[in-house]
């Protein structure tokens, strides 16, 4: 398992979060979704990266 912390989009908050490691099979990015502890909305992670979906974008 691996421990990351996200900024939760709505409040702006460091939110840590475990997940399990990914395992590099696949190219295309693989995405768990989570429950905000922050929020309590469902947010979507790349379980590879840690990063929530759209942020790869924006930055």
């Amino acid at each position: 398992m691996a421990q990351l912390v996200f900024k939760c989009p709505r409040t702006g908050m460091n939110v840590q979060h475990w997940l399990e490691e990914a395992e590099p099979r696949e190219q295309h990015p693989v995405y768990e979704s989570v429950v905000c502890k922050a929020c309590t909305r469902i947010h979507f992670i790349n379980s590879a990266t840690g990063k929530l979906l759209g942020e790869e974008r924006a930055n």
